[in-house]
Parts: structure tokens; sequence; C-alpha cells
């Protein structure tokens, strides 16, 4: 996988981060309240925390690209990411050839957003360092 297709599935998790759904029961519902079956507690999820500078910085980057460039990375990447091409293409109403096209000028788009905000990103990124150093010393 190249670097950007990491850091769109990064964005990904960045975006679907947080509490989605209801909560998930951990305990039988019995009138006490203490029973705890086996079948409904199986222990806690590994839980994968995103990037989030990285996620807000992709998001920004995406947020500044055309609607169908938007709309194909949403579909991919967070909508539907483990479904095939065939599927995806279904349901933004194209073929898969023209998915794929949108797919690679959205890449494109992205990858010379980013360059173009690199310089202020690295402003961003020293701030951070700065203001980390200031509290870890205080």
């Amino acid at each position: 996988m190249s670097e950007l297709e990491n850091r769109l599935i990064n964005w990904s998790w960045y975006v679907n981060y947080g509490l989605v759904g209801p909560e998930i029961r951990t305990q039988a519902a019995s009138a006490e309240g203490n029973y705890e079956s086996e079948d409904v507690f199986d222990g806690p999820e590994p839980k994968y925390t995103p990037d989030l500078l990285d996620g807000e910085l992709l998001e920004n980057c995406i947020r500044k690209l055309p609607d169908t460039s938007r709309r194909v990375l949403k579909a991919k990447y967070v909508s539907f990411p483990y479904h095939r091409l065939h599927t995806v293409a279904q349901r933004l109403r194209m073929s898969v050839d023209r998915l794929e096209s949108e797919l690679i000028n959205a890449k494109r788009r992205l990858t010379n957003e980013l360059e173009r905000d690199r310089p202020r990103h690295a402003r961003m990124a020293e701030s951070q360092a700065g203001m980390c150093n200031r509290i870890t010393s205080e």
C-alpha cells in the first residue's frame, strides 16, 4: 500500500472514531442487574485509535476537493470500505471504469492539495510540538 492509501484508511477511521450507535450491553437484563452472562460479555475488544492530527489534516484537504472527488473518496473509504468496487460503483450509480478513473483523479487532486498545504501544516506541527514541550517542562 502507498502512503496516501494508508493515510486515507486512517482518515476513514478518524471520520468514524468515537461512539457510534447504541451502547453495547455488558450485563444481562436481569432484575438485580448484577448477573453477568458469558453470552453477553466476551471481554474488551481491541481498539484502534487513529492519528487524529493526520485525520483532521486530510479532512480539511478533502473538503477543498470538488464534489465528485469527495463523494468517491467517502464512498470507497468511509461508507463502503469492505465492499468490492462493483458494489461501490452501483451505490454511486456509475460504472466501475468511471469509479476507478474518478478514484485516481481524486487521489491525484488530494496529493496536490496536500503538497500545496504542506508549509502551513509544518507550522501547525511545530506549534503542536512546542505546546507539548511547554506542557511537559512545567
